[in-house]
């Protein structure tokens, strides 16, 4: 689904969890928010839960169109969001994995066995990442949830890509939405 012309939302759609956090009621499931930019440079924003690894490659993969991904951007390092990042990087090994240093320790503890050392760009707060007219700034919140979260502001687009921690009421599918990527909108 085409948020807009040039980012695609790849998430998912989890219609079998009813509970948030194990606490709170999720009548209609979840989301899992990631999102395909095209541009000079292509960036895939975020992966989903384990539950969902071949749709969201299927995702991705259709919406990449046989391009080659240059940044897998990580905004939050939870197991639900970032599960495939080791799956993502088996298929497109020449990725480079865009986080902050927290993201980054976090990858060493959750996946030990990958080696990241030429394959990762560290950011700092407010760092713009260019991919071409989508200029893409890095903007830390730390402990809205975890550590190491990070939001993603495109200022060509005027869009931030949602984060659940950020858009917490967005996380839960919305029948007249289908999913959280229609409430993608550019700020006014």
């Amino acid at each position: 689904m085409k948020v807009t012309n040039d980012i695609i939302y790849v998430g998912v759609n989890d219609h079998q969890t009813d509970l948030f956090e194990g606490q709170y009621a999720v009548p209609n499931g979840m989301a899992y928010n990631s999102y395909v930019i095209i541009d000079e440079k292509v960036a895939v924003v975020d992966t989903v839960d384990v539950k969902f690894t071949h749709e969201w490659l299927d995702n991705v993969g259709a919406a990449l169109g046989g391009a080659k991904p240059d940044y897998l951007i990580i905004q939050h390092m939870e197991p639900d969001h970032s599960a495939n990042i080791y799956n993502f990087m088996k298929i497109y090994p020449d990725t480079t994995i865009v986080g902050n240093a927290k993201t980054f320790t976090m990858i060493a503890n959750f996946f030990r066995d990958m080696d990241l050392d030429e394959k990762k760009l560290e950011v700092k707060n407010g760092d713009t990442l260019t991919l071409g007219k989508h200029e893409l700034q890095c903007l830390f919140a730390p402990m809205v949830h975890w550590p190491e979260v990070m939001l993603t502001y495109d200022a060509y687009e005027k869009v931030q890509l949602p984060h659940w921690c950020l858009r917490f009421a967005l996380q839960w599918e919305d029948s007249r939405l289908q999913s959280c990527a229609s409430a993608s909108l550019p700020y006014q």
